[in-house]
């Protein structure tokens, strides 16, 4: 019997799944930067599991997904996924080459008048030995709820409150969900009243008398890599919406590019015209 325990414990172990990350945080933001939800996904794999095919469920109003390569030091490779479709689920595919790796998620939280709602579901192809799910709590926000009873709170350096969550040995394709709501009676977004918050910090702080001793006094600053790269996918997201815009309406209106013959054009019409003439012949204005 002894022997049967044995053999059963070490066949478990034999096909017990091994997660190929080393680290595996998914951090939601909402109505920080922008007045929906952001969700940033860090993972960091194991030295020799690259390159991993990583395949990870999105919500269903998901907007925009950005894949950072890289480290915030380094070269980074910012990349926009395709959103895929498949029975009613929502998700996104890409091969990571690179041992570390960011992912940004763009949604709409739901409003209803000054109430606040959203979730967000964990679900991925790869185990995890260890995975935490963090979220913001809006500086904004008033009478904030999170689903997860039991999750560590904390605050960062400039005092914002954070919900945690460890979520230990989840196994590849599983979900966990969770949900919050809280109200937003000024309709604002955090970052705004984050900055007003430090300007008033500098200004208090500029009309104290400076210390006697040598220490510099701390002052409050925004996280150097978080801003840069959460603006550096921003501005890559609003090139590609203008460029798709743009796109589309060309689409829409047939309306092409004026044809440039020889490098000259009227300037009347703006069709090409040839060097020789003086007269347009397309609308006979003098050229």
């Amino acid at each position: 019997m002894k022997r049967f325990i044995i053999i059963l414990s070490f066949l478990g172990l034999a096909t017990a799944q091994k997660s190929p990350f080393t680290i595996f945080d998914v951090v939601l933001y909402p109505e920080y930067y922008f007045e929906g939800l952001m969700a940033e996904v860090d993972g960091e794999i194991k030295e020799g599991q690259v390159p991993l095919n990583f395949e990870m469920d999105v919500p269903a109003n998901t907007d925009s997904v950005f894949f950072v390569s890289g480290t915030a030091t380094s070269e980074a490779a910012v990349k926009h996924l395709s959103i895929l479709k498949q029975n009613q689920r929502s998700y996104v595919q890409v091969s990571v080459i690179e041992s570390k790796f960011r992912m940004f998620i763009f949604f709409d939280v739901h409003k209803d008048g000054i109430k606040r709602s959203g979730d967000f579901t964990l679900k991925l192809n790869h185990p995890v030995d260890d995975a935490h799910i963090i979220i913001q709590e809006p500086l904004v926000a008033e009478n904030f709820s999170f689903s997860e009873a039991e999750a560590e709170s904390f605050k960062d350096q400039h005092g914002i409150n954070f919900n945690r969550i460890h979520i230990h040995d989840f196994k590849a394709n599983t979900a966990k969900s969770v949900s919050f709501s809280y109200e937003n009676p000024s309709g604002e977004i955090s970052i705004n009243k984050l900055q007003t918050m430090l300007a008033s910090d500098d200004r208090t702080a500029s009309s104290v008398p400076a210390p006697t001793t040598n220490q510099k006094p701390i002052r409050h600053k925004l996280p150097l890599w978080q801003p840069l790269a959460v603006l550096a996918v921003v501005a890559v997201i609003v090139g590609w919406m203008a460029s798709a815009q743009w796109k589309k309406e060309t689409n829409e209106s047939g309306v092409s590019a004026p044809k440039t013959g020889g490098g000259k054009f009227c300037t009347h019409c703006g069709e090409g015209i040839s060097p020789e003439h003086k007269f347009c012949a397309h609308c006979g204005g003098k050229l």
